[in-house]
């Protein structure tokens, strides 16, 4: 029996859906779950350096890329035959991480937007790791839907997409994997959501139309360095998905092209989660520049120890106009 190791991203239901198809594929399994690539890098790079991951057959890496020094320190290494690298971001196929033969990086093909979790799954097919049902096959693709932001075009089965990702905000990473591997093993002609479940969602949505309205009555617009209007917002991690599609839903008044939230609970010291307002708006370009990556319609950059105690001193909108400004190094 294979012993396997998965590093995968924390943050959404693309880096959780790789764990939730590795668990269904492997009985031996340890997972390592990690905000973002640099910290990724850290942390593999402990494990190459403490030998942790010599005891694994296969190790994949999923819903993120692997950096230097440890992208070249495997390649270099006999671990590059058991190392499987998947991921979709635009920034690191332009940091040309996926050079080598164990790093499978594709953000778009001619079946369309790709996601971590459908990469992965793909994998796990062709080497007879997972055997394919129609409800796994739908988990795959309403979580490639919500991930690539294109759940909005797609029906009710685009909402239920959405719908994931919020029960993922209300019930946390542990919970979500043992719903989703009940709904998939349980029902396997059809991926559907218990009413326990949509009782959940349908309270948290409720919950969101009084809470959104307070926090966007806190944000301050600027306009960027070529010319773009943007809002931007202290708010909980959570909102970040729900404050731009209320901003779209009541008229996008101020006329903003893209959104940022200012998420002090999330990581060590702060995200910055950047979305898209006016459709087709590339926020992942402007992410880029801030030393943060993503999607088009949703990327994030990562805020520093000293970004935030310099906000700390400041009034509330110099605070957010200087963080707006900031690059994360």
């Amino acid at each position: 029996m294979d012993s396997v190791i998965i590093f995968s991203h924390e943050s959404d239901i693309d880096g959780i859906g790789c764990i939730i198809l590795a668990k269904l594929a492997f009985k031996n399994l340890n997972y390592v779950l990690a905000p973002n690539v640099e910290k990724l890098e850290l942390t593999f790079r402990d494990y190459l350096k403490s030998g942790k991951l010599e005891q694994y057959d296969k190790i994949f890496i999923t819903d993120l890329a692997l950096y230097d020094p440890s992208l070249t320190i495997v390649a270099e290494s006999s671990l590059k035959d058991k190392v499987f690298v998947f991921d979709h971001h635009k920034r690191a196929i332009e940091d040309k991480m996926n050079r080598y033969s164990f790093t499978t990086i594709l953000e778009e093909d001619n079946t369309g937007k790709r996601c971590g979790t459908n990469l992965f799954y793909e994998f796990l097919l062709k080497n007879n790791y997972i055997k394919s049902t129609k409800s796994i096959e739908q988990f795959v693709e309403l979580t490639r839907l919500e991930d690539n932001w294109e759940w909005k075009n797609k029906g009710e089965f685009g909402i239920t997409a959405h719908d994931l990702a919020i029960l993922f905000n209300c019930v946390g990473i542990n919970e979500y994997i043992n719903k989703m591997i009940e709904l998939v093993t349980t029902n396997e002609d059809k991926f559907k959501l218990a009413i326990k479940d949509l009782d959940i969602i349908n309270k948290k949505k409720e919950e969101y139309e009084k809470a959104l309205t307070t926090i966007l009555s806190s944000a301050e617009y600027f306009v960027d360095d070529v010319g773009n209007n943007f809002g931007i917002v202290y708010s909980n991690y959570e909102y970040r998905n729900e404050l731009p599609e209320f901003i779209i839903r009541i008229g996008n008044p101020k006329a903003i092209k893209y959104l940022i939230v200012v998420a002090m609970d999330k990581g060590e010291f702060g995200q910055k989660s950047y979305r898209s307002v006016e459709e087709f708006f590339d926020v992942n370009e402007i992410a880029m520049k801030h030393g943060g990556g993503g999607h088009p319609g949703a990327a994030c950059v990562n805020i520093t120890k000293e970004q935030k105690e310099e906000a700390s001193t400041l009034p509330r909108r110099d605070a957010l106009e200087y963080l707006a400004n900031s690059s994360y190094k």
